[in-house]
Parts: structure tokens; C-alpha cells; sequence
């Protein structure tokens, strides 16, 4: 027998006792690890919702003036109560803090006592190599907190390999609903109390955060709902009572009463509807041949009256000739949408197609600037007029256009724009010389499109030539004040009214906003009708809606309180008069967001171009249209 075979005979002895051990070491108990992994989840949970729940009282228990809270942390709370009205299951984010309680407290202790003596050997020869290499000394200092460091790591990726347990927990409904009645059920209820209560009402950051989260909640179920998904039909049944059939449907009364009161119909004088359910709007569908759709139109604000709803949309002809489709808002819109909330300014400059308007019923209203490319923005004081406008020009400024802007109050809303390099006039002499460089300017746009046969169209005149032409947007802050009589007038108003009417092929755009609008200051109905983009705020009078929308809906169907931010809006993708909610953005966080980016166009004189905007000198301009 060689040495070698009594080496090995020597160490066969050991075997049986290496693989004990090493089953010892594999060996995990599955269920006291299930255990303790629900145990540390429930109790993330709870200290979540009972931070929110101290959160919340400590708001209720301070003044308006004492409350430094960040709003970030406000709506956390809110939406960490409010969570549990429609899921019944423990939660708490799967991050890394959990990750981390996990790998401390639930693998076995022998496991632990590994990881952390081989966490010292790893930083032992860290901080040897790191000696050697460099000026950081071999001490005990850097090896406990590389130590440290390498156990934390460890620590969390095990933990993270625990998440199934949870994630397997949270699937079972039955057992999620039964661990958050045992553990959850009654802190939840006292936390809901308390943020639905009374003095909660007064707490703006309180209220705020829950607009917040309603607006959320509403466009899980609004803007990302498939529109692909058919609409469900359902048709009235009839139920016999006393041996007489009976048709139900919804809101039977309130269109019964509307039929009797407004159409004078007797009763059984209207047929039965169709009813379409789309999700955020249901339709109904009638067949009177007697009512003309005419007065449908002008029974509008009378149906919402009856109905106590919003009218999306009467539709003409819905179900075959003579049918009226009446569309009607399942949800009243949200009371106040923050423009951050809503508005992601980055992915507003990969879309320079439109700028989001605000939300209707629906979802997202879109204003497509190419198809109709002037605006008028109208409303009331405190209608939130200067707030869509706001909304529109960050957007448009993060798109790379040019706006330049008319601020004929001394600049009070405007002035600061030239701070980064954006082209304001502030005096009615000023106002007249950028107009009519801006009119020079569209004139000089038709001719090159037209010298390189790419007329109606800069972007293809810009990609041909290699130029840069921006789309130039005039924002005017108040038109009335420029529609008083003075001197240059009549030719100013003639320069505006060529850009009306050609501006659209050329990039240039008119986004007007005025308070009253009136035959004075927006001029004949040709220059009105040049003007397809509306968004309408609370009118004072009948007059000033007719103006302004043609109809009397701005004085009669917004409410003459609580109206702020609601508008009637038209020449966007949704239907004619829709009525939208326009995100909120005051004055300082507008100069704030606009003040951030310059003008990428600085020094582009109207009228006159700049050098590196023109064409490449060395392309012959040829008529492509001749191709045709």
C-alpha cells in the first residue's frame, strides 16, 4: 500500500461526518421560514400605514401657517390609507430596506455567522491590496466598514430571494384578505376616520393629495383603458307586474321627467333606449323621428340638469338616419390637476406634434397645432385663463419652437423672458414692429417653400435644405389692450390678419388670450373663423360666450362658482365643446420651468432669418412638385 492509498483511507474516515454536516448546513426548516417571512412583511406594513396614520394627525392638529411638511410625504400618506379601500392585502414596498430586514432576521444564525466571517475575510483582502496600491492604510478602521458594507450586501440579496414567498401570498386572495383583517383591518379604519374628517377639510396639503390621487385613480381607469374593448350592449327588459310588462333601465326617471318637462312628451311617448357602456361614458340611444337633433343640441345644459351629469357628447345619426346617441360622463372631472402630475415636460419635447390641453372624461385632450394652428385662450377672472396658457407655452418651448410674446402690461407677465433670450414686447409701438416682422417673416417663408417646390410644409423644406426653421408661435397676453384705438391699428390689425390666414403653411401661429372677447377686439367673423383652436373659461355674459364659442355654453353650462381650471374647448382630437379641466401651474413655478431652458433660436430676427437657418448655398432649389 503506497502513501497515497493510506491518505485516502485516512480521510474515508471523515466522509459520513462531511456529509452530515453539509446536510446540516442545507437543511432549512420551509416552515418557519415562511413564518418569519409573512411575520417581517406584515410588520413593514404596519409601521408604513401607522407612520401615515401619525402623519396625518400631526397635520390635523397644526395650523395652516405650522405645517413645513414636503408635499411629497403628504400624498405617500394619503395613498398609503387610501390604498386598503379597494385592496384588502398587506402592503409595503418590495425595496431594498426590506431586502435588507429580510436577510438579518429570517435565514438561520449559523447562516449569518458565515456570511459575516466571510464578509471580514473579503475586507481583509480588500484593504491589503487597497494598502499596497495606494495611501489607504491597513488598519482596523476601512476593514470594519468594508466588513460592514460586504454584510449588507449579502444580506439584502438573500433577502430579495425571499420575495417570491411574499409575492405567493399576495395571489392568494382569500389568505392576503384574512392576514389584513388579523393585523391591518382596525389601524386602517381609525386612519381613514381621521383623514375623512372634518377638520381634515380645512388641511389644503391634506385635500391636495387626495385630488392627487383621485386624478390617479382616474386615469388608471380613463387614459389606459384599451379602446380597442367593444362597448358593453345592453338592452331594457321588460318585468311583468300585474300582468303589464314594465321596461327598466338606467336612469329611467330622470329621462322620463326631462322627456315630459322639456319635449312636452306625453307618457310612453318615447321609445325604450339602447344603452352602450364604454367604461368612463355610457350612450343612450334614441329613436324619436319627432324631436329634431337640433333641439337635442340646445337641450344640452337641460339634460346634464336632469341627469345631474356631464354630456360628453350628443352624437348625430348614431344608430342609423334619425337616431340621437346621447353620450354621458360616468364621473364628474377632478376637481384640480397639478401640472407636474400630469405634464411630463421631457416627454412633451419627443412629441412636437401638440401640447396636451388638459383631461376630459375621457382622458387626454390634444391640441394639434399643424391642423389648427391658431388659438384663442378665454375666460373670466380667476377662470384659469393664464393657467392653460401657461401649460401650453412650456410645452411648446421644451418643443423647440419660438414663442415670442406681446405683454402689453409692462411686461408684468411676460418681461422675464428675455431673460433667456425670447423675444417680449411690452408697448403697443414695439407690439406693432414685431407683428409686422412676423408678417415679413411669413411672406419670406412662402417664397423659399415655394422656390423649392415644398410648399405647405418647413419640415420638409427644413429636411431638404438642412435648415432650421422654428415654428414661431405670437402669444398675445391681453388682445383687447392691442385692439384699442391708437395710431398703428388698422395696419397691425392687417399684419394679424395675414398671419391668420397664411400662417398655418408657413410654422407661424397666433395663440391669442383675452378676458372679454368682443366684436371690437376680435374683429370680423373671417378672422374669428381663421382662429379654430377655443379653450373657453367661464364667460360673463351671453354676448362674450357667442363670441367666443357661437353658442351660449360658456355663460350657461360652467358653473358660476367653483369654476377655475374648467374650460369648453374645441379644434382638438376630442369632440366639439368638450368640457376639459386645464392642469394648475401658478405664476413662480411657470417662470421657474421656463426659465430653466433657453432659447435655441437666439438670434433669429423675424422677417430676415439668420445665416445658419438659410438653405445650403451649393443645392440647386428645384420644383419637386414637378414631379407630379
Amino acid at each position: 500500500m503506497n502513501i497515497i492509498q493510506k491518505v485516502r483511507k485516512s480521510i474515508s474516515l471523515f466522509y459520513p461526518w462531511v456529509k452530515r454536516f453539509i446536510a446540516w448546513w442545507q437543511v432549512e426548516d420551509s416552515q418557519r421560514l415562511r413564518k418569519q417571512v409573512i411575520s417581517i412583511w406584515i410588520n413593514g406594513a404596519k409601521e408604513d400605514l401607522q407612520r401615515a396614520y401619525n402623519l396625518v394627525g400631526e397635520l390635523s392638529s397644526k395650523s395652516v401657517f405650522e405645517i413645513e411638511t414636503p408635499q411629497g410625504m403628504v400624498e405617500w400618506a394619503v395613498k398609503q390609507i387610501t390604498w386598503y379601500e379597494d385592496v384588502k392585502c398587506p402592503y409595503t414596498a418590495l425595496n431594498f430596506r426590506l431586502g435588507l430586514r429580510l436577510g438579518l432576521k429570517v435565514p438561520a444564525l449559523r447562516r449569518r455567522v458565515l456570511w459575516l466571517l466571510g464578509s471580514v475575510g473579503i475586507a481583509t483582502v480588500t484593504v491589503m491590496v487597497l494598502h499596497q496600491i495606494s495611501w489607504l492604510p491597513f488598519d482596523w478602521f476601512p476593514i470594519s466598514l468594508l466588513t460592514g458594507l460586504w454584510f449588507v450586501l449579502v444580506c439584502t440579496y438573500k433577502g430579495h430571494k425571499l420575495f417570491p414567498i411574499i409575492r405567493e401570498v399576495t395571489t392568494d386572495h382569500e389568505a392576503a384578505e384574512h392576514l389584513f383583517n388579523a393585523h391591518l383591518a382596525e389601524l386602517q379604519r381609525q386612519a381613514k376616520s381621521l383623514l375623512f374628517s372634518k377638520r381634515m377639510k380645512k388641511v389644503a396639503p391634506i385635500q391636495a393629495a387626495l385630488q392627487a390621487n383621485n386624478f390617479q385613480q382616474w386615469l388608471v381607469t380613463s387614459r389606459f383603458q384599451p379602446k380597442s374593448i367593444k362597448p358593453a350592449l345592453t338592452e331594457a327588459v321588460p318585468i311583468v307586474e300585474d300582468g303589464i310588462p314594465t321596461f327598466y333601465y338606467p336612469m329611467k326617471q330622470a329621462w322620463e321627467r326631462f322627456f315630459q318637462e322639456v319635449f312636452r312628451l306625453k307618457e310612453g311617448g318615447c321609445s325604450v333606449p339602447l344603452h352602450r357602456d364604454f367604461g368612463t361614458t355610457e350612450i343612450y340611444v334614441w329613436d324619436i323621428p319627432a324631436i329634431a337633433f337640433s333641439r337635442w343640441e340646445d337641450s344640452l345644459t337641460r339634460i346634464e340638469a336632469y341627469l345631474k351629469k356631464q354630456v360628453f357628447f350628443i352624437h348625430h345619426d348614431y344608430e342609423g338616419i334619425g337616431t340621437v346617441g346621447v353620450e354621458v360622463a360616468k364621473q364628474p372631472l377632478p376637481k384640480e390637476i397639478h401640472f407636474q402630475q400630469m405634464i411630463d415636460l421631457r416627454a412633451a419635447a419627443q412629441s412636437p406634434e401638440g401640447v396636451i390641453v388638459g383631461v376630459n372624461c375621457k382622458g387626454i385632450v390634444l391640441w394639434n397645432y399643424h391642423k389648427i394652428p391658431h388659438g384663442l385662450v378665454a375666460g373670466t377672472t380667476g377662470a384659469g385663463k393664464s393657467t392653460a396658457l401657461y401649460s401650453i407655452i412650456l410645452q411648446l418651448q421644451r418643443q423647440n419652437h419660438l414663442p415670442v410674446f406681446v405683454d402689453l402690461k409692462g411686461g408684468v407677465s411676460f418681461g422675464f423672458a428675455e431673460e433667456v433670450g425670447y423675444p417680449v414686447a411690452t408697448t403697443k409701438e414695439a407690439a406693432f414692429e414685431l407683428i409686422k416682422g412676423t408678417a415679413q417673416e411669413v411672406e419670406r417663408r412662402e417664397k423659399l417653400l415655394k422656390e423649392w417646390g415644398v410648399s405647405p410644409d418647413i419640415a420638409i423644406y427644413n429636411e431638404m435644405t438642412g435648415a432650421n426653421l422654428p415654428e414661431i408661435f405670437i402669444v398675445f397676453d391681453e388682445f383687447a389692450q392691442f385692439t384699442e384705438k391708437w395710431q398703428g391699428l388698422e395696419e397691425g390689425m392687417a399684419c394679424i390678419k395675414s398671419i391668420a390666414a397664411k400662417g398655418r403653411s408657413n410654422g407661424v401661429h397666433l395663440l391669442i388670450a383675452t378676458q372679454r372677447p368682443s366684436q371690437e377686439s376680435l374683429g370680423s367673423t373671417d378672422f374669428r373663423s381663421n382662429i379654430s383652436f377655443r379653450c373657453i373659461g367661464r364667460m360673463d355674459s351671453q354676448t362674450s360666450s357667442q363670441i367666443a364659442l357661437g353658442n351660449n355654453a360658456a355663460f350657461e353650462r360652467l358653473p358660476s362658482t367653483d369654476y377655475a381650471g374648467l374650460f369648453i374647448v374645441r379644434g382638438t382630437d376630442a369632440p366639439m365643446d368638450s368640457l376639459t379641466k386645464v392642469p394648475f401651474i401658478n405664476d413662480m413655478e411657470f417662470r421657474r420651468l421656463f426659465l430653466e431652458y433657453r432659447n435655441p433660436h437666439k438670434g433669429y430676427k423675424l422677417g430676415f432669418g439668420t445665416r445658419n437657418l438659410e438653405p445650403i448655398k451649393q443645392m440647386k432649389p428645384e420644383n419637386f412638385n414637378d414631379i407630379f
